[in-house]
């Protein structure tokens, strides 16, 4: 187990906490890796790390609430300077090499790895189309629309397209499921690379409309 100190709490929204936390020791992680985070070793629970690496191990961690969860409540109610215990990393998403077409999916807190690998990415320098997907119910749930929305901005081969399952009269985007209204706009993924993260229900049933629309299941990293 390692110990963070909480460098920074922000409640983004209601229900969505962003976690910045500084290791005391040297803490070294990949992009697209997850930890057990807890208050000790009895207790942890997985949230994967939204950043990529940075030198000094900090991870950037967004987190849902869970109103009958005490544990959560508890996690909710943590400032700047408390200690909390990292179990990690831990492998779950790995950054592949471009193909003609890079296509990033997520739903919900399903941002976070996405948004580190993309991070990772760009670092690395994007050379083919690449477009990040984002689904929500609501408009008000997209909690980092602007940091994606800046990232697009200075990366032209990079797309940002938001969609919205439940929108109000006030939403002008896209509507809909957020893997189907991709594989509109790409009906063909016989050259693609696809990144999803969300809910398993969501994960399952991408697979089988991404198969078939061409994509080898190598190239499905989810």
């Amino acid at each position: 187990m390692h110990p963070f100190i909480v460098y920074s709490a922000i409640r983004l929204t209601p229900y969505i906490l962003q976690l910045f936390l500084e290791p005391k020791n040297v803490f070294s992680y990949q992009a697209g890796d997850y930890v057990m985070l807890g208050f000790d070793g009895e207790q942890t629970k997985p949230f994967s790390i939204a950043n990529a690496p940075l030198a000094n191990g900090m991870i950037e961690l967004h987190i849902r609430n869970q109103e009958d969860s005490p544990w959560m409540q508890r996690l909710f109610n943590v400032q700047a300077g408390d200690t909390l215990w990292v179990d990690g990393p831990k492998p779950q998403l790995k950054l592949q090499h471009e193909t003609e077409l890079n296509l990033y999916i997520a739903g919900g807190t399903g941002i976070a790895p996405l948004k580190a690998l993309l991070e990772q990415r760009l670092q690395n320098g994007i050379q083919h189309p690449t477009k990040l997907y984002w689904g929500a119910r609501h408009a008000d749930e997209l909690y980092i629309h602007n940091v994606l929305q800046t990232l697009a901005n200075q990366h032209p081969l990079l797309d940002y397209i938001p969609v919205i399952s439940e929108p109000d009269q006030a939403w002008t985007g896209a509507t809909g499921l957020v893997h189907k209204y991709a594989l509109s706009q790409h009906p063909d993924l016989t050259h693609a690379t696809v990144y999803l993260c969300g809910a398993w229900a969501m994960v399952q049933t991408a697979q089988t409309d991404f198969t078939a629309a061409g994509l080898t299941s190598s190239r499905y990293i989810h």
